[in-house]
């Protein structure tokens, strides 16, 4: 047990912060409130330990064999972020509601780890320093993939609770518009680091 208390210390930090999760649920959260929001949450964390465990599994040496993969994944990570930037910085009636301002699906969640830059970097050092030995790899493997999402979970689902603590006070327009205008830069902020950062 003591063995996975840095794994829990590194999924709550990584999970807790802001980043294209956490910024796309507090708005979902906002738009739609909580309840709307947790097949989002749940897509989140489960898509996170599929991925930490298909990881683990190998599909780490197919993205360094082929780095184009890498490329691309991130090439849609920046695209999906500013489309949704654009779409709460310039909404248009019904558009805003149906795409940005609205809860992705569970496998609209999930999918989304795939082109996830900082899912990926969870994914990847999990598997680089917190499988416990003690384990068969498969065991261990499973078991930093269950916790990760168990971990995670409560973390984000902050975000999604803050974003629906907020959502009568945007009933008002005015109010509406500048949380919109803010979670837009921040999505926009977020697609930028990612385009510039190695």
């Amino acid at each position: 047990m003591l063995e996975l208390i840095p794994l829990l210390s590194f999924v709550i930090i990584a999970s807790i912060t802001p980043g294209p999760n956490n910024i796309m649920l507090a708005t979902a959260g906002a738009s739609a409130g909580f309840r709307a929001t947790v097949p989002h949450m749940l897509g989140i964390s489960i898509g996170l330990a599929v991925q930490i465990a298909l990881v683990g599994a190998g599909i780490a040496t197919l993205i360094h064999q082929y780095p184009t993969i890498t490329v691309v994944m991130r090439v849609l990570a920046v695209g999906y972020l500013l489309w949704l930037a654009l779409r709460l910085l310039r909404p248009q009636p019904g558009l805003v509601k149906s795409a940005a301002g609205q809860p992705l699906s569970f496998a609209g969640a999930a999918l989304f780890q795939w082109v996830n830059p900082k899912a990926w970097m969870m994914a990847l050092t999990i598997n680089a320093a917190f499988l416990p030995t003690s384990l068969t790899p498969a065991a261990a493997i499973a078991q930093v993939a269950l916790v990760s999402a168990i971990a995670n979970l409560p973390c984000i689902a902050c975000w999604a609770i803050a974003g629906s603590a907020i959502r009568h006070h945007l009933a008002d327009p005015v109010r509406r518009r500048s949380f919109d205008s803010v979670m837009g830069f921040a999505l926009a902020g977020t697609a930028l680091w990612l385009a510039i950062s190695q």
